[in-house]
């Protein structure tokens, strides 16, 4: 029995190293080095307000009230929110009739994939392809 054990727990150890193994490789697939972080792009902002940049980029441009549909949360925090980008210059906003509506400047991003710099108004990198917004809006 204890051989038996002995086995098992090599058998264990071994799985374990060969996992290791390709979580590293994935790893190197996937992370972005620090040295290609790029401040003042998408990466540079805090969660809540990327998940409102995210929504204005994939809309193109859009009203407070429309970015909280998308977001789910009041129109007067997304308010806030499209405001503090507007202050950061992420964002330009253009007043049409009554309505306030926020705009992408043409910013740049870090693709996930190969850490090329890429549009930020773009879907896919124009260098590996990868799809640079997963999220469903």
């Amino acid at each position: 029995m204890p051989q038996k054990l002995e086995s098992l727990l090599l058998e264990i150890r071994d799985m374990l190293k060969r996992l290791d193994q390709k979580l590293d490789r994935l790893e190197v697939r996937f992370f972005v080095p620090s040295d290609r972080f790029v401040p003042g792009t998408l990466m540079s902002l805090p969660e809540h307000l990327r998940r409102s940049m995210e929504v204005i980029v994939t809309l193109g441009e859009a009203t407070a009230q429309e970015v909280a549909e998308k977001t789910e949360r009041s129109r007067a925090a997304e308010s806030d929110y499209l405001n503090q980008l507007v202050d950061r210059g992420f964002l330009k906003k253009e007043k049409k009739g009554r309505e306030v509506v926020f705009q992408v400047f043409d910013l740049h991003t870090i693709c996930p994939m190969c850490g090329d710099r890429v549009l930020i108004t773009t879907r896919f990198c124009g260098r590996c392809g990868a799809a640079l917004y997963g999220l469903e809006l």
